[in-house]
């Protein structure tokens, strides 16, 4: 008998053995199970998109004066601002300022550069003669300081993040307008009409679903504060979220505005519905759509004489060179003669 209760012991102490080893083993493969999702969800904040350098912002070495936040800048401002470290403007940027320049020649145009530092004014011959427009440095972990964005601007987030240009001209974008109002716009357009006569506080549809990024205008007013304050939350949670840098646009004025108007669709969004707030429709600043936008580059006519600026298309576009007949070409000659004259066959890239 002792030999048998021994054995049902030794078959005890092994089911015990086998039991735990189990749960060892299911301990085991449930800790790399969750890794390997939190490396799925998390590596796309770092590792989307293309590789970028923005070593650059960081450097103190410059040739232009610093922009910074204690300076006063006119109410009549108008930002372009460029985040990358390339070291000289293209011919659609160069046209950019000039047609802005040239359209609201009351207004300072204020070019802002986080990275790239002129060594040289050759590339500036264009804009010797323009009076209003300002060429500027920043720094944007001196100009985060005090502000939302502090905290992960000096934790280093945007040198890791692949889409760290795009994020850092949203960062810039929004800190500009809260502290100084103005006019925001994209380097890709083209600017044809005075902009003075819009509302103190606007944003435009880019199409019948999305509300544009790529040019928004704010007052100092309290509406104007208001959006641009709702706008750094905005980026704040998608950096909570994991989305940061997951895309290259984050669609920040579609979601301030679906939470601040009375409808969420884009459609109807206008002053009546979003407190005060003006929402343009796109045919006054996006008169070809984006997937249309290879228009621009083929021979043919101008399509809404009498939109306030001409959306070029952006990266979908990069790598087009425009027909001398083509409408992009039309437009510089009238809005950008300079630059037109300047960058003479390569005009578009």
């Amino acid at each position: 008998m002792y030999w048998l209760q021994k054995f049902k012991g030794t078959m005890n102490v092994r089911r015990l053995f086998k039991r735990t080893k189990q749960k060892v083993t299911f301990f085991i493969l449930l800790t790399i199970s969750g890794l390997l999702f939190l490396c799925t969800i998390l590596a796309p904040e770092f590792s989307s998109g293309p590789s970028v350098d923005i070593s650059c912002h960081f450097v103190s070495n410059h040739s232009l004066p610093m922009l910074r936040e204690n300076d006063s800048l006119p109410i009549r401002s108008i930002f372009f601002i460029e985040p990358s470290c390339v070291s000289n403007l293209t011919s659609r940027q160069s046209c950019a300022i000039e047609s802005a320049a040239n359209s609201n020649p009351n207004w300072q145009i204020n070019v802002i550069f986080s990275g790239m530092s002129f060594q040289t004014a050759d590339n500036l011959t264009q804009f010797k003669k323009s009076k209003n427009i300002k060429f500027w440095k920043i720094n944007i972990e001196e100009f985060s300081k005090e502000t939302p964005f502090e905290e992960f601007v000096t934790s280093g987030i945007l040198k890791r993040c692949h889409w760290g240009v795009e994020r850092t001209l949203d960062v810039l974008k929004y800190l500009m307008l809260r502290k100084w109002g103005g006019i925001y716009i994209d380097f890709d357009m083209i600017v044809a009409r005075p902009l003075g006569t819009l509302a103190r506080n606007w944003a435009t549809r880019e199409n019948e679903e999305e509300i544009a990024d790529g040019i928004i205008g704010f007052s100092k007013d309290k509406i104007g504060k208001s959006v641009a304050e709702s706008a750094m939350r905005n980026i704040q949670s998608n950096l909570k979220n994991y989305n940061f840098c997951k895309s290259h646009r984050l669609q920040i004025m579609n979601g301030v505005l679906q939470g601040m108007c009375s409808t969420p669709d884009a459609k109807f969004m206008s002053s009546a519905t979003c407190n005060g707030f003006e929402v343009y429709g796109s045919h006054f600043f996006y008169p070809i759509l984006k997937e249309s936008a290879r228009d621009f580059f083929k021979p043919g006519e101008i399509r809404n004489h009498n939109a306030y600026t001409y959306y070029l298309g952006g990266r979908d576009t990069k790598v087009y060179k425009a027909k001398k007949s083509s409408p992009l070409n039309k437009l510089a000659k009238k809005y950008c003669p300079k630059t037109y004259v300047l960058y003479s066959n390569d005009f578009g890239f």
